[in-house]
């Protein structure tokens, strides 16, 4: 019983540990500028983004955890097969999130986060 105890621990210990080591390597700033036309490029607080919602996973739905990529490696200018347009992708999950923001402090006009 105590092999098992122990076993389990350290494998809670790596399980958890793991979201921190890759946290630490994600970028403080992100810069979305991929696709912009008309509109300035989007830059954001990465790490405050990553540290208040905890799951990578949450945008870098596709990769696996320490894979993440940039959202435009799937994402392109224009629709592809089953994947949304990069426009479209940011547009319908970052503005959703945002506008479930208790703290209304979250930009859900074009501005807020298109920034002159």
């Amino acid at each position: 019983m105590k092999k098992f105890a122990m076993l389990l621990a350290v494998v809670m210990v790596a399980v958890f540990s793991a979201g921190v080591i890759v946290a630490a390597d994600a970028p403080s700033k992100a810069t979305v500028k991929d696709v912009q036309k008309s509109k300035p490029a989007v830059t954001f607080d990465h790490k405050a983004h990553a540290d208040r919602i905890k799951n990578c996973a949450e945008c870098h739905h596709k990769d696996a955890a320490g894979k993440e990529q940039k959202c435009f490696n799937c994402h392109k200018a224009e629709k592809v097969g089953p994947s949304a347009s990069l426009k479209d992708a940011m547009h319908v999950k970052c503005k959703d999130c945002h506008a479930k923001d208790a703290s209304k402090k979250a930009p859900t006009k074009c501005d807020g986060c298109h920034k002159k």
